[in-house]
């Protein structure tokens, strides 16, 4: 049984793809509303031009509201938890689950594996102080993909997913052996997915793109493709990247040679995309800007530095969102 928590866009699009492969799912939603559609309308993934690539009826799945999700689970506990929400949310899902399920008085055998699939860097720190004792994973993906309905997403592009154990969380045994069969089950979905044993290394390389891209569009309001449009853009995208990497090396963070290429291939091939950053600001919601740029400066303060760059943006978006009393 794979419990997975958030029905955005990830959250659907793994959803639907497990259910619609046989996989025993349960979708767990923030909103009642969400889950009624759900649980009358199943989840339908449509392609980019607008036609169907898979669905899942809505027998196919159990459908809930996170506020259940304890009891649920205690009733009849599941084997994964793939938590899929953003980042500004996993603190309150987590100490819920932690209010309720007493993992104390649970037999660790008994803890399922929980999976955080969150952009940014320094989450898992801190679920582990919530949640400690629990099997603790993190996932990568370069899936891409859009809700455009409670019950509908689009899937933007295909990817691959990554998923082992960080190296400050790898005090669980075998981790091979108790993420093999969650690996299999997303490739049956279709995913194209591998056990990592540089989970690591795969979460600060998409730290740095994310921190490069996300800040960028969203305080100039445009897609990713258009960051490489004038030579100022790619400069400031420079700034950000060469700062960076600056802290990555004094905290002893390897990094590719490569990764401005990489960061530039992900600009063309996603070049009509809206990043996750600036549709939060277009919504008016909290960004993941404090997990992004905001943990590469926290990162610097750890070794003795400043990053002044990564400082700027993250006030600047932070700025764009909140509002004082």
């Amino acid at each position: 049984m794979i419990d997975l928590i958030g029905a955005g866009s990830l959250g659907l699009l793994y959803g639907c793809k497990l259910a619609a492969s046989g996989a025993k799912v349960r979708v767990w939603c923030r909103s009642a509303a969400q889950a009624q559609d759900l649980r009358e309308k199943g989840i339908t993934i449509l392609h980019a031009d607008g036609g169907t690539e898979a669905r899942a009826a809505a027998g196919d799945f159990v459908v809930g509201v996170l506020e259940d999700f304890a009891f649920s689970w205690q009733r009849q506990p599941g084997d994964y938890i793939l938590l899929m929400t953003k980042q500004k949310d996993v603190l309150e899902v987590c100490s819920r689950i932690a209010a309720h399920l007493e993992p104390d008085k649970l037999h660790p055998s008994m803890l399922p594996g929980l999976v955080c699939f969150q952009n940014g860097y320094g989450h898992m720190d801190r679920v582990a102080g919530i949640l400690p004792g629990w099997p603790l994973y993190a996932g990568v993906t370069t899936e891409g993909a859009k809700r455009v309905s409670p019950s509908e997403v689009m899937h933007a592009g295909a990817g691959t997913t990554w998923v082992g154990a960080t190296e400050k969380h790898h005090a669980h045994g075998n981790e091979a052996s108790k993420l093999e069969p969650l690996v299999k089950m997303l490739q049956k979905a279709g995913f194209l997915t591998v056990l990592a044993n540089d989970i690591d290394s795969r979460i600060f390389r998409k730290l740095l793109i994310n921190a490069v891209i996300n800040p960028l569009t969203a305080l100039w309001s445009i897609p990713n493709g258009e960051l490489l449009a004038t030579k100022r853009r790619i400069s400031m995208m420079r700034m950000l990247l060469d700062e960076a990497l600056r802290v990555y090396d004094a905290c002893g963070i390897p990094w590719d040679q490569d990764i401005w290429d990489q960061i530039v291939e992900v600009c063309t091939s996603t070049s009509g995309n809206t990043s996750s950053m600036l549709k939060d600001v277009q919504a008016g919601m909290p960004t993941e800007i404090e997990w992004i740029n905001g943990s590469i400066a926290a990162l610097a303060k750890s070794s003795g530095m400043c990053a002044e760059a990564h400082e700027l943006v993250t006030g600047l978006i932070q700025g764009l969102t909140i509002r004082e009393e």
